[in-house]
């Protein structure tokens, strides 16, 4: 798999060494105890302490699918989604591969680490008005709160002295996971927003909707690492945002199954600068909204994002798109442009190769879990 993997993705700048491990194979395994999802709120102080030590568990261990440049399991986390990451926002793949990728995280820390609990995810819209008294980023056990001096790194929590080193051309650089806890921007995740979510009446509705102000709350609402589109998983609290979505999506689909389970449409390239599907507007929710564009401490003016933005030292520079990739566009093998349930959904050699296909249905097969709805 992974010499056929070499053929289809040689443009990108990847290097194998032979001792790679083979990806993990789940797509046909029977879904027999199920990922229970719950809200991080929820979790006894002993469940969050595992979760925690879960992921602290990827971060110390090394690297096994042979990619030059990450030094643990977590840097490869990381490096999925940079390489790809113009071909996983603002198009049809969105939700369907974040809810791929928020699995492969799953399995990484329950057959790595010992991980036997729930998968939590972060109920965002409990924590609007004062996200810095949010569970997840106070008290203890917590992810660590809000980040200091001039590169924002977070200094406190388990995660403090965590170094990343993916940047978005993906070569290697040793950088901090910085944060900007901010109330204005997770005001995009509010009750009613979800609900507009809710109500959408078909999938490309319902893509669209998620990844506009939702999705951009809860990266800007934190801010720092997790404001790089690219090199966002490099915080811990992205598998519980996402997690979050795929909740949402889950309950959208779970009011209509029989129309729902298996519905796709988008395209597989974005169609404009910016991630999102209908692009950025810094002068609108979560970002703005009184047509000033970006509030302090924020700098902005409506047109673009401040420096700081690209994360704590990774890479530097906000938003990046990435550039054309043929050998990735060539590798989804969907005909044409138009995404469909044929789409490779990949994870750098970590788990199996699965389609769209395989993971429409968030209860069995691939995926496996209980949302709890």
């Amino acid at each position: 798999m992974i010499a056929a993997l070499l053929l289809a993705l040689g443009a990108l700048p990847l290097a194998f060494s032979s001792a790679a491990q083979a990806p993990y194979e789940r797509k046909n395994a029977p879904c027999t105890t199920k990922s229970v999802r719950k809200a991080w709120n929820v979790l006894t102080a002993a469940e969050k302490q595992d979760y925690l030590n879960a992921d602290l568990c990827l971060m110390s261990l090394p690297p096994k699918t042979g990619i030059e440049g990450p030094k643990s399991r977590w840097d490869e986390l990381q490096y999925t989604h940079a390489a790809q990451a113009r071909y996983i926002h603002g198009v049809g793949a969105f939700l369907p591969f974040h809810r791929y990728f928020v699995t492969v995280h799953d399995h990484l820390i329950r057959a790595e680490c010992n991980y036997t609990g729930p998968l939590p995810y972060w109920d965002e819209p409990l924590d609007i008005g004062n996200i810095s008294a949010s569970s997840l980023f106070s008290g203890e056990p917590s992810f660590g709160g809000n980040g200091t001096g001039p590169d924002h790194c977070i200094s406190d929590g388990p995660f403090a002295n965590i170094t990343l080193r993916i940047n978005e051309n993906l070569t290697t650089t040793e950088y901090c996971i910085s944060r900007f806890l901010n109330d204005f921007s997770l005001a995009g995740a509010s009750r009613s927003n979800i609900d507009n979510c809710l109500q959408q009446k078909n999938y490309t509705g319902i893509w669209k909707c998620l990844e506009g102000s939702p999705h951009g709350a809860g990266h800007g609402g934190v801010s720092g690492t997790m404001m790089n589109i690219l090199l966002s998983p490099g915080d811990p609290v992205f598998y519980l945002h996402h997690g979050y979505l795929d909740r949402v999506w889950w309950e959208w689909q779970s009011r209509d199954l029989s129309t729902r389970l298996f519905e796709i449409a988008g395209n597989n390239t974005p169609s404009n600068t910016g991630f999102p599907p209908d692009g950025f507007n810094f002068t609108n929710p979560p970002f703005g909204g009184n047509g000033t564009g970006l509030p302090p401490p924020f700098g902005g003016n409506g047109t673009g994002l401040p420096p700081f933005f690209g994360g704590g030292g990774g890479g530097g520079g906000g938003f990046v798109t990435p550039k054309p990739n043929q050998a990735l566009e060539d590798y989804f093998y969907d005909g044409g442009n138009v995404t469909t349930l044929n789409h490779t959904l990949w994870s750098a050699g970590i788990v199996e190769n699965v389609t769209i296909a395989d993971v429409m249905n968030g209860e069995d097969g691939f995926v496996c879990g209980d949302y709890q709805l």
